[in-house]
């Protein structure tokens, strides 16, 4: 037999081979993703928006379904790494959700504008959300988009968590603010 064909066809198939791993690494994440096997990241997912919107005053954008874990926090000291904003200019709430310290979520220092707002979830079993992100150049446009866009509770919406306004009185006089607020997803 000829040696040369034999050596071809060995290395067909660990190209074919190889091909077929690159693909299933592909696709696997993906129909996991699909199936609800896999989800993504609040934390992640949020600064990856943050990053797209603080340069864009006035776009809101919605993360993918992400799960919050028990016990997990979602602190507003984490959203800013290298974004060129601080923590101060950023508020958030609960959005959708009704705010409950016991078993659902809770938006620490939210009410009293704190400088280091945080979103806890505190139930016993992981909970899909969504997370909606929009910033402005200055404390009154960010209120604009807030009203425009419904995130407020009380806009004839189904919103039950805890005021946006109030917790972005944190931006007061800082320049650029984004919010976070959380959606039923």
């Amino acid at each position: 037999m000829n040696q040369k064909g034999q050596a071809y066809s060995t290395f067909k198939l660990l190209i074919a081979a190889i091909i077929a791993m690159a693909i299933l690494a592909i696709l696997i994440p993906i129909i996991m993703q699909a199936m609800g096997w896999l989800t993504a990241s609040p934390l992640n997912e949020t600064k990856s928006l943050l990053t797209d919107l603080v340069g864009s005053p006035g776009a809101l954008k919605h993360t993918p379904e992400v799960a919050f874990k028990p016990a997990e926090v979602l602190p507003a000291s984490a959203l800013v790494e290298r974004l060129g904003i601080s923590r101060d200019q950023i508020c958030m709430s609960t959005g959708q959700f009704e705010e409950d310290p016991d078993n659902g979520f809770e938006c620490i220092g939210c009410e009293d504008a704190s400088d280091n707002q945080r979103l806890a979830y505190h139930g016993t079993s992981n909970q899909s959300a969504k997370l909606a992100v929009v910033c402005n150049v200055n404390l009154d446009e960010l209120l604009d988009d807030i009203e425009a866009y419904k995130l407020e509770p009380g806009n004839d919406n189904d919103w039950e968590g805890t005021s946006i306004e109030e917790a972005c009185e944190v931006c007061e006089g800082k320049g650029k603010c984004c919010a976070v607020v959380l959606k039923r997803s």
